[in-house]
């Protein structure tokens, strides 16, 4: 049954308190929904206890023992009706106009101060005290023998009074009663609140999908959510109150108890499944009243972790081009494209070797795309582009503390960033041989260990591996390690040079240019630039490869988005490296290339009008070199 929306009280009480009660609250606007219970307060539990399972009872209210033993008996607050002075005063004075002979009749003794009342009030007093009903009788009945004074006392002493034929005067006020009810209200509001509190914190609880229990100081279980209790197969119901160590003996809470120190990160196995827990010592007041423990799958808190990474690394770690986007229709580039695709379908390593400047991670990016780790990040690291120290720190990362410098909180390295992924370790050949040893121990264990920590972290990534030299010969002269080699190599991808590719020097010029001119906003035909270029480069050797010719088509751009034009005179001041196929026969090499590129120089100044510095500033060089090729 819901409970009600206004405070409910019961008043427990024997006839003279009940009818004092009556006739103060009657007609009263109290805002609360009352009742009362005449009968005593053993008699009374069974009433109050149907009330409090229907929602209908926030507060009791009774008088002397009875308040003691409801207290006992009910989960809910019991507001004793307290005697004040102001209460005896008025009482004494009341038993004074029935008699001069008055009897208090108390079960606790009151101070020395009520009996200095008695020559005020004229009044002939006796403080008694009795423990029981029978020890309160037996005062009542001597007192029927003799001087059958008025008797002071609480509802129940008034009422036993009157079955010997004594005057009786209720010891309790209106006041008093008034005075209760207040407490009560406060009592109730603040409860009310609490309850309100519990309830959003059950809803809470009840929504977490990770299992969490609290217990008190002994281990018992003082509440937990149905995470859980579905986890240990039983409701929550029938686990409160029960030791949580017989529930599940491995959920012990036994250690926090002790020293009160939480302890994060541990690794059960509950019903066959594999949970980490975290136990925290429960405080109120600065006192330690109990332990609470949480429990979440361990492949939950692995999908957060992937997704957590995949956040932090979302933007610099994926690759751009696809299979699709190598360009060239020789023989050994369909090759290339061809075992490339059938290495993606694979898991293994993957060793590609070719020139610099032939396509190695444009082929490694590829690879990944069509792999089933295409969602998942590709991390790239040139090994030969750092010092050793840095190197390792990039590749494993570091906890805090490791060295001086290091980051708060730490740093998690790139081969761990690429969990799931790929990790693209270009010219490998030059990593330091410490660092060969670390990297063949996550190949071989799947893990990282990053630097300064006790712990590896397991990861799963791909790793593709390329050089430009020949790693056998490295292995042969000590440089490299051959388990790594043998590692590194499962799949091996060699790449062709751009001068052993023939026609494709024209396919890649053509598209190069495109993009070029485009983005110099030109609007020229591409033929303006690759013809006199190709012109001029044929039997240039290419030993940049696809980089070279990118750099030069680049240069040659530029050029013809300025001037218009682009004629083999221009290509060769523009880019003299190209002669090498074809120098002149009356200087050597280097002073034609050197020629070249005064001449260029000479063209460029006159076209900004004698201006050096525009000059300087156009040609990509600074004013004195423009001095030295001038002179």
């Amino acid at each position: 049954m819901a409970r009600s929306t206004q405070a409910v009280f019961a008043v427990v009480a024997t006839r003279a308190l009940a009818n004092l009660v009556r006739a103060q609250l009657a007609g009263r606007g109290l805002g609360v929904d009352w009742r009362l219970i005449e009968s005593s307060a053993e008699a009374a539990v069974p009433e109050l206890q149907g009330l409090l399972q229907a929602g209908q009872l926030d507060a009791v209210i009774a008088a002397g023992q009875g308040a003691e033993q409801l207290r006992a008996a009910l989960p809910v607050p019991v507001v004793q009706i307290k005697v004040s002075g102001y209460d005896i005063l008025r009482a004494l004075a009341e038993a004074r106009r029935l008699s001069p002979r008055a009897v208090l009749l108390t079960r606790r003794r009151l101070g020395e101060d009520i009996l200095a009342l008695k020559p005020l009030l004229n009044l002939d007093l006796t403080p008694l005290i009795y423990d029981n009903d029978a020890d309160a009788r037996r005062h009542l009945d001597t007192l029927a023998r003799a001087a059958q004074p008025v008797v002071v006392g609480s509802s129940k002493v008034v009422h036993l009074a009157a079955e010997y034929g004594l005057p009786g005067v209720l010891i309790y006020s209106g006041e008093s009663i008034l005075a209760a009810f207040d407490a009560a209200l406060e009592l109730s509001r603040v409860a009310r609140l609490e309850e309100g509190k519990r309830e959003r914190l059950d809803r809470i609880l009840e929504s977490l999908s990770e299992g969490v229990v609290a217990v008190d100081g002994e281990g018992r279980v003082q509440s937990i959510n149905p995470a859980l209790a579905s986890l240990l197969g039983l409701s929550a119901q029938q686990a409160l109150g029960r030791q949580l160590s017989e529930l599940a003996p491995e959920l012990q809470l036994g250690e926090v108890l002790r020293s009160g120190e939480p302890r994060r990160d541990e690794v059960i196995t509950l019903a066959g499944r594999r949970l980490v827990t975290q136990q925290l010592p429960l405080v109120e007041a600065g006192q330690q009243v109990g332990a609470v423990l949480t429990l979440q799958e361990s492949s939950a808190i692995e999908r957060a972790d992937r997704k957590l990474r995949a956040e932090a690394r979302k933007s610099p770690f994926r690759a751009r081009y696809a299979l699709s986007d190598v360009l060239g229709e020789s023989a050994g580039i369909r090759a290339a494209r061809e075992l490339a695709a059938l290495y993606a379908q694979a898991d293994a390593a993957v060793l590609i070797e070719g020139e610099s400047g032939t396509g190695k991670e444009l082929f490694a990016q590829g690879i990944h795309q069509l792999s089933r780790r295409a969602a998942a990040p590709f991390v790239a690291l040139n090994c030969a582009a750092f010092p050793e120290s840095l190197l390792e720190s990039e590749l494993f990362g570091y906890e805090e503390g490791a060295f001086t410098g290091s980051r708060r909180g730490g740093k998690p390295g790139l081969i761990e960033l690429g969990d799931h992924g790929t990790l693209f370790l270009d010219e490998i050949g030059d990593m330091p041989l410490p660092l060969q040893t670390r990297l063949l121990r996550v190949l071989q264990e799947r893990e990282v260990l990053r630097l300064g920590a006790a712990e590896p972290i397991p990861v799963d990534v791909r790793v593709i591996a390329a050089t430009h030299a020949k790693l056998q010969s490295a292995v042969a002269a000590g440089r490299f390690r051959a388990d790594l080699f043998y590692r590194l190599n499962i799949l091996s991808l060699p790449l062709p040079s751009l001068a052993a590719r023939g026609d494709d020097v024209r396919l890649l010029a053509e598209r190069l240019a495109q993009d070029a001119l485009l983005r110099q906003g030109s609007a020229l035909p591409v033929a303006a630039l690759t013809e006199p270029l190709l012109a001029v480069a044929q039997g240039h050797a290419w030993p940049g490869n696809v980089r070279e010719l990118q750099n030069v088509v680049e240069r040659m751009a530029v050029f013809l988005a300025a001037s218009g034009r682009l004629q083999e005179g221009d290509v060769r001041r523009l880019a003299p490296e190209l002669l090498s196929g074809m120098p002149r026969s009356d200087m050597p090499l280097a002073e034609t290339a050197e020629q070249l590129r005064r001449e260029h120089a000479l063209a460029m100044l006159a076209e900004c009008g004698g201006d050096k510095t525009m000059a300087a500033h156009r040609l990509g060089i600074s004013r004195t070199t423009l001095w030295r090729l001038l002179r």
